[in-house]
């Protein structure tokens, strides 16, 4: 059942943004050069939208701050290049001396962190995701929530078949306690159980066992783009419109920085990194 917050998500008036929609430029999941960054994007989209959308927007760049929390609670250095949504003050003053300025979640962790008590038993980087992925799922947006739990659901299934491939344990990997997080944990089958009620399992797995991993990328960028894009067929001028421009902005921007030398080499890191984390047995190209 549905609680109160969110049948009332289904029935609330929502803002309307026709001026701000009706400017924007059209994005193609091919669009190499952009019109509109998404720093750019958002500048607009802060001086164009209510308060309390502007807060819904910003949910989607709290990574950075958890990134940037994480790098200061282990006595690391600011790292300047993160966009955050809090200023990295804020965020030092948090860690010091707590005054409630932060989201929930990420006030908890803090306090979780410094006790030494997590809430879960997996690594912190994963606890903070865990945590923040139930923040958005609480949300009292419907496409949020479906979005978040979307995006959580494809992120595991593709941690749970790379642990499997290379002899990773499974469970400490994954992140969230709903249905298709707890199949991932206690499965053993090719599919995890999973295939017969979410039919993206299958493409999922397809795109994995792609060996070369900049198609496998783009794959799973895809999914993502077909979920939004399904999302919102019947949405015009709301908040959904302008959350599901951004989410794709983002998709596109990341793919024409990798067009470039430095990103091609920003993208290669990570691989390498990823490669080593799990220990690749067989050559990689």
């Amino acid at each position: 059942m549905k609680s109160l917050n969110h049948r009332m998500d289904d029935m609330i008036f929502k803002n309307n943004y026709y001026c701000l929609i009706a400017g924007l430029p059209e994005v193609f999941w091919d669009d190499r050069k952009l019109a509109l960054s998404v720093n750019g994007f958002r500048e607009l989209a802060q001086g164009a939208l209510k308060e309390e959308d502007v807060k819904l927007m910003e949910l989607f760049f709290l990574p950075a701050d958890n990134k940037q929390v994480l790098r200061l609670l282990n006595k690391m250095a600011p790292d300047t290049n993160l966009e955050t949504v809090y200023p990295i003050q804020r965020l030092e003053d948090e860690i010091t001396e707590p005054v409630h300025s932060l989201p929930v979640y990420l006030k908890q962790f803090i306090a979780d962190f410094k006790g030494e008590h997590l809430k879960y038993d997996v690594s912190p980087e994963n606890v903070l995701s865990w945590m923040y992925y139930d923040y958005l799922m609480k949300c009292n947006n419907k496409f949020i929530r479906n979005y978040t739990e979307f995006s959580m659901n494809v992120k595991n299934l593709v941690t749970a078949l790379t642990c499997k491939k290379y002899g990773k344990e499974v469970a400490p990997e994954i992140i969230g306690d709903n249905a298709f997080s707890k199949a991932l944990r206690t499965s053993n089958s090719k599919d995890f159980g999973l295939a017969m009620e979410y039919p993206y399992v299958e493409r999922v797995i397809s795109l994995v066992g792609n060996t070369n991993l900049v198609e496998r990328e783009r794959g799973l960028d895809l999914l993502l783009w077909d979920f939004i894009e399904e999302s919102v067929v019947y949405e015009y001028f709301s908040i959904e419109k302008v959350l599901s421009f951004m989410l794709e902005l983002m998709i596109v921007e990341r793919w024409s920085k990798m067009s470039s030398e430095s990103g091609r080499k920003v993208f290669m890191e990570v691989v390498d990194k990823f490669r080593k984390s799990f220990e690749f047995a067989e050559e990689f190209k």
